[in-house]
């Protein structure tokens, strides 16, 4: 935030005793001290786990959000992306979604995204209101349809797919652009030329370079 983001991009998990928290991966041994899945692990044991110590000093002592920590942290500064990542149970997690976000103003500065369709559709059904991104790596094949079907508000393509005429394209259709995961400072630039909404990235100080 104080490197002047006004989105920041993250991942919804569930634990055990189904509370979404923010976790890229399935399993907790990476960016923690704890093993095994998020998805096997009460939400009382995932709160105890250091997820900052493996990245630096620092950091070390971090924990796990919970979603509803991220949404009251959010309030007011900047806007939330949240990737569905979950696919076991991905009902629970759409139910508890439609649950918290009852009401347009639940969903102001929230987009949720996905690589799956299925998770789009089942998204649209339970919250109307929201705004959706469709994530894609390979091709914007289906785009038009998928958009007919769910009235996305964004496309989300990998970097290496991004031309002029994609973004003329999705601009057409009345979606923004955000594009992931963009590193290098003179490639963001050359997307900003090209009409791109948003850029994603691992390190905001390349916007300031």
């Amino acid at each position: 935030m104080d490197l002047g983001c006004d989105w920041i991009e993250t991942d919804l998990r569930l634990t055990s005793d189904g509370i979404p928290v923010l976790l890229h991966d399935a399993t907790l041994d990476r960016t923690t001290n704890g093993k095994g899945k998020v998805g096997s692990t009460t939400l009382a044991h995932v709160l105890r786990l250091d997820a900052g110590g493996w990245y630096s000093r620092q950091f070390r002592g971090e924990r796990i959000p919970t979603l509803e920590e991220a949404l009251e942290w959010a309030r007011h500064r900047c806007g939330l992306n949240l990737e569905i990542k979950e696919e076991d149970r991905i009902d629970e997690l759409i139910h508890r979604l439609a649950r918290r976000f009852s009401g347009p103003a639940a969903l102001d500065r929230v987009l949720f995204s996905s690589f799956r369709s299925s998770d789009l559709q089942q998204l649209r059904a339970a919250l109307p209101q929201a705004r959706l991104g469709w994530l894609v790596s390979r091709s914007s094949r289906g785009l038009t349809a998928l958009n007919r079907s769910v009235r996305l508000a964004a496309f989300h393509p990998k970097e290496p797919l991004v031309s002029g005429r994609l973004v003329k394209r999705c601009h057409r259709l009345g979606l923004a652009v955000h594009v992931w995961v963009v590193n290098r400072a003179r490639r963001i630039e050359e997307l900003e030329a090209l009409g791109v909404d948003g850029v994603m990235t691992d390190d905001p100080r390349f916007f300031t370079m």
